[in-house]
């Protein structure tokens, strides 16, 4: 098994690995990086590792950080078509009975489906959201997708550990309304530190 050396770009699947020395004290020039091929390089004080593949079927390129020590990773997704998740990291739900209803979904990104009840106008309701992806410090984007009256309600949502708290509003100034609305969700990891 080949080993990686810091400031090296190695390509290739196969032994012998092909490597080139960069200079990360200039300004290199840096050629494209070929289908499946691998990058990477260690930066500051080597403790911390960056990485980029690339998988030529898709056109993805799949940007990895991993920090020494603490064992922390982080990723991200490029493609042609922008930032995300790749497919398997969603899901979906549909709540029961009311809008208070509890419910469990335990993905980064995904949709929900609320109950039809009845919300009456300027009113807020809550409902706890299970979901073991969540940590206190995140931050949920969610939209309002479909169903229901587009613009008539507001989202938000407390983080915890494990859990939050979706909170709809009824944003009409008369009037009830009893829809199911369809959000989609995306989870941004979040530190404070």
């Amino acid at each position: 098994m080949p080993t990686v050396t810091p400031g090296y770009t190695f390509t290739g699947t196969t032994d012998p690995i092909t490597y080139t020395k960069l200079n990360l004290l200039a300004q290199p020039t840096v050629a494209a990086v070929g289908p499946n091929d691998v990058t990477t390089t260690t930066i500051a004080n080597n403790a911390v590792t960056l990485a980029k593949v690339v998988a030529a079927a898709s056109n993805n390129t799949f940007l990895a950080r991993s920090t020494a020590g603490a064992g922390n990773y982080e990723a991200v997704d490029t493609t042609t078509t922008g930032l995300g998740f790749y497919t398997g990291a969603g899901g979906m739900v549909t709540q029961a009975t009311t809008k208070a209803t509890a419910f469990t979904l335990n993905t980064m990104c995904g949709q929900i489906t609320t109950a039809a009840d009845s919300l009456g106008n300027a009113t807020v309701v809550s409902s706890v959201w299970t979901n073991s992806k969540i940590a206190a410090t995140d931050v949920v984007i969610i939209n309002h997708k479909s169903g229901g009256t587009i613009g008539a309600y507001v989202f938000n949502v407390s983080c915890g550990a494990g859990t939050a708290t979706l909170y709809i509003t009824n944003n009409q100034t008369t009037g009830s309304l009893s829809e199911a609305l369809v959000l989609s969700f995306v989870v941004i990891k979040g530190v404070t530190s």
